[in-house]
């Protein structure tokens, strides 16, 4: 909040659900919830961050899987 006051970033979100693998016979669909998302003005870009104390074997595969469905490269803080 304190950057979007300072005007370094725009549009800030919190918990944005990002489909990673569709609903299939008898599965349910897997998501990533992103901590943030939100503009950065500096970069002129979208960015996607993640707070994380651990880093659990699910988050490091949910990561790469950003990466390759969405394009999105998470920044983790």
């Amino acid at each position: 909040k304190l950057l979007e006051r300072a005007g370094k970033i725009t549009d800030l979100q919190r918990q944005v659900k990002y489909e990673l693998i569709p609903k299939q016979d008898g599965e349910r669909a897997c998501y990533y919830v992103a901590d943030f998302v939100y503009h950065d003005v500096d970069a002129n870009k979208k960015v996607v961050e993640d707070t994380k104390g651990v880093k659990t074997e699910v988050y490091k595969i949910k990561k790469k899987l950003m990466l390759y469905v969405h394009g999105i490269r998470i920044i983790e803080t």
